[in-house]
């Protein structure tokens, strides 16, 4: 495969897809979509845009436990959108603070269905930022990944092992939890667009990613 993947969107499942697109899109300031089942909203990312689409499940399991653990939102205004989210029906799970040798500011909460966020301040890449994968080796899960979805291999902050993909990353952390498969979870599976063409693939540790042709 080519050099020529563009991240296209994060698959969430949902409840009620269109109240969750409704929720990210009043927290993030996102554009609804219409025109396919289920529900969607674009959001600003990095220097481009990035698009997130829910589908209808009952009960979806949180996206804690799998490999796909969750995604993060450069904001501007963390405190005040941590306290709205938590007014809204998420649930904390760190309150704000400093973390790691960058010291950046961050918080974390579960949203109404189930999928985990981070807040993060990181003003040089806004809006829609990472997504954080799991696994109990980061340097295969990368290279799993760049053998599907080639792009620039990094370190994030001189910390996390990374993959950027312009509007956003692919952020890697170790760990021994034993981690659930993403599909029918709240953060289901991540998709590209590929010159070369694509299809279905589940990592090792369970992550699901599809990569479409152009």
């Amino acid at each position: 495969m080519t050099a020529t993947c563009r991240f296209d969107s994060l698959a969430l499942n949902a409840s009620d897809p269109a109240a969750a697109a409704d929720w990210y899109a009043r927290h993030f300031g996102g554009e609804l979509l219409e025109g396919f089942s289920g529900a969607g909203a674009r959001f600003q990312a990095g220097n481009g845009t990035a698009d997130l689409h829910w589908r209808s499940a009952e009960a979806p399991g949180p996206s804690i436990g799998t490999g796909l653990d969750h995604s993060g939102w450069s904001v501007g205004n963390l405190d005040e959108l941590h306290a709205a989210m938590l007014a809204d029906g998420a649930t904390e799970f760190w309150e704000p603070r400093h973390f790691g040798p960058a010291k950046l500011y961050i918080s974390f909460v579960t949203d109404p269905w189930g999928a985990k966020i981070e807040l993060l301040e990181d003003a040089k890449h806004p809006g829609f930022h990472h997504v954080h994968i799991l696994g109990p080796d980061c340097e295969q899960d990368r290279s799993w990944l760049l053998e599907h979805v080639p792009g620039p291999a990094e370190t994030f902050k001189d910390v996390l092992l990374a993959v950027n993909y312009g509007t956003m990353r692919v952020l890697f952390r170790q760990t021994d939890d034993a981690l659930e498969p993403t599909a029918g979870r709240a953060i289901d599976h991540l998709a590209w667009t590929s010159a070369a063409g694509g299809g279905r693939h589940t990592s090792p540790t369970g992550v699901d990613i599809q990569v479409r042709g152009t």
